[in-house]
């Protein structure tokens, strides 16, 4: 007697994140180069980020290879070296850690969800019921608004936070590894690195944390709400 089994194929885990990791680098690249005329304000780190929480450390980090690999080298401001551009990439990777990290919390049950507070009017006189459904309802909306918002905020305090944390780390290293090899030692070349890319690190911190406070809450929320997760 035969025994029928369904097979998965076998390529389809590797292809689905091959195609995850292309969508979310192209977008990141378009953006990347779409902003190229504002210095240090671009949104692949919000999206190596949300790559790396939705769909998993892997996702992530090859986002954050893909994207450099690519931009690193065709770039209107000239292509990295080597070593420098390794150093990117490993700093592009603290914001799929950090993504995948924050997923790996309890955070999940703070993302706002609908929630539909039942209201009793069976026992109302006919006349007063639609009165009192009327109110009921405009006060679960307005319960339900504030609830949304007030985990909203929260979510957008701990995300801007971990945006701001990873981006500091970034561009410590980042900084540091210009001045590698142009410095006598290596606490010259992170001194130097820290002084001389404050203004450009200040930019790129205050505009990761506005990223990472509005888009990244707004799309992890839209997101669970379609159905994934």
């Amino acid at each position: 007697m035969t025994r029928l089994t369904a097979h998965r194929p076998v390529f389809s885990g590797s292809v689905t994140q091959t195609a995850l990791v292309a969508v979310f680098a192209a977008i990141s690249l378009a953006s990347n180069y779409a902003m190229i005329g504002i210095v240090n304000v671009k949104l692949m780190d919000t999206l190596v980020f949300l790559a790396a929480f939705l769909f998993g450390l892997r996702i992530g980090v090859g986002v954050a290879v893909v994207s450099w690999g690519v931009y690193g080298f065709i770039n209107p401001y000239g292509a990295d070296d080597l070593i420098l551009l390794s150093f990117l990439v490993a700093g592009e990777c603290f914001y799929a850690i950090t993504g995948f990290a924050l997923r790996r919390t309890s955070l999940e049950r703070e993302l706002p969800v609908e929630k539909k507070y039942p209201t009793r009017t069976a026992m109302v006189p006919a006349p007063l019921r639609t009165l009192r459904a009327r109110i009921a309802i405009r006060l679960t909306s307005f319960r339900g608004f504030v609830t949304r918002l007030i985990s909203y905020g929260r979510l957008s305090l701990l995300f801007g936070t971990a945006g701001l944390l990873s981006t500091l780390a970034y561009d410590v290293l980042t900084n540091f590894a210009s001045w590698l090899f142009k410095t006598p030692s290596l606490y010259s070349a992170l001194v130097i690195g820290l002084v001389t890319g404050a203004p450009f690190a200040l930019v790129h911190e205050v505009s990761n944390l506005f990223f990472f406070a509005t888009i990244a809450p707004a799309t992890i929320i839209a997101s669970r709400r379609l159905g994934h997760g």
